[in-house]
């Protein structure tokens, strides 16, 4: 059979994660991951015939020029470098940033680029960009609208046939390689950022400590940098904050319930000792 490792590289709300679970269909029924909220680098395993392909999702390329930022851009570097293969995902509404050419310099032939949001822009808006992508001597560059499904399974079977031959390396249940604790605090920061304005996702990290997971109840700190933040997440009269532990519980489909609880770690992501004790 053939297994492997793909690496999905981009800037913040290119579409890496709608295009990951446009590819992996309806295996991920309990994981939507919104825009600007990858932090961590999540596997998403994707399985055929004689085919399984690990999907990594990586922190966006945009994210700042913070302690945290170096961290993040680190993990995505070391994700390229630890796959079998990387796919490049670049916006079709937007110009090459420094970033992504200097990703690009990085790829290797056989990797691949796809242009997605194809959707929001004429035909002859892309012209350009592919011609300034032939610079790069990749095999193959596709377009995909994530939103619309258009060229998702051209996308996928592009990369089942560049995997290597290997064995498979997870059981036939496991659907997302992420620790158990670390996901549930990415699904509770995942309904806390939908509808937030764009300044506070950087400054929100969400934490599951001091438990097993045989114990239902899941204590789940919410850390932000400036008071203001806690107020706003927590809404007038804590409506915000039960809002969302209703959402993560939905989502949970009563095998879990959270308790949430948020603090002020006063600026967090430039504080290498929090870095550190956040595990970035």
């Amino acid at each position: 059979m053939q297994s492997g490792f793909v690496a999905i590289v981009g800037r913040t709300n290119v579409g890496k994660s709608s295009l990951i679970n446009s590819i992996a269909a309806a295996q991920l029924s309990t994981v939507s991951w919104h825009k600007n909220t990858t932090r961590r680098a999540v596997r998403v395993i994707v399985r055929e015939p004689e085919i399984e392909m690990v999907l990594v999702d990586t922190p966006g390329l945009d994210v700042g020029h913070d302690q945290l930022a170096a961290r993040l851009f680190a993990v995505t570097e070391g994700e390229m470098d630890g796959a079998d293969l990387t796919l490049m995902v670049l916006d079709a509404t937007k110009p090459l940033s420094d970033r992504e050419r200097a990703i690009l310099d990085r790829l290797h032939p056989e990797d691949l680029v796809v242009i997605n949001k194809i959707d929001l822009v004429a035909p002859g808006v892309l012209l350009p960009k592919l011609d300034e992508l032939s610079r790069w001597d990749l095999s193959e560059y596709l377009l995909a609208s994530a939103k619309r499904g258009d060229g998702v399974v051209a996308l996928r079977q592009a990369l089942s046939q560049r995997l290597p031959e290997g064995e498979a390396m997870y059981d036939a249940e496991t659907k997302v390689d992420l620790p158990l604790r670390i996901w549930l605090g990415e699904v509770v920061r995942d309904e806390l950022l939908n509808g937030l304005r764009d300044e506070v996702p950087h400054s929100v990290e969400c934490r599951v400590v001091d438990w097993d997971d045989d114990e239902d109840e899941v204590p789940v700190t919410i850390y932000v940098e400036r008071d203001s933040q806690k107020g706003i997440l927590i809404g007038e009269g804590g409506a915000r904050l039960r809002s969302v532990r209703r959402r993560v519980n939905r989502r949970l489909r009563g095998r879990y319930r959270v308790r949430l609880e948020v603090k002020v770690a006063k600026e967090w992501s430039r504080d290498a000792s929090r870095l550190d004790e956040f595990e970035f």
